[in-house]
């Protein structure tokens, strides 16, 4: 008497082929990202250096809320045409 059996799921080498084919994949992408990396510590250092030579202050000029606050003092002073414009940017907004 025979007996069949269903057997299923995958075999040894079908399973070291798709760990080889991850293993090359990932070692490619890692690759990859660690040149791309390398780049960018590379400009980031030369951007650095630049900057430095020109006396350009690597922190924000703002540094408190109180400045944020005197800007905006200013720019309400110093432009009144900009309320129409911001107006006609509202409306047209609003006709969407």
């Amino acid at each position: 008497m025979r007996t069949s059996t269903n057997q299923s799921g995958f075999s040894v080498v079908e399973l070291v082929i798709v760990v080889a084919i991850v293993g090359i994949l990932g070692f490619v992408g890692y690759t990859a990202l660690h040149r791309q990396d390398k780049k960018t510590t590379k400009t980031t250092t030369t951007t650095s250096q630049s900057a430095a030579a020109t006396d350009v202050p690597a922190s924000p000029a703002v540094t408190s809320t109180s400045d944020l606050d005197k800007a905006a003092a200013t720019l309400d002073q110093t432009d009144t045409s900009s309320s129409s414009d911001s107006t006609q940017l509202d409306s047209q907004l609003q006709s969407f």
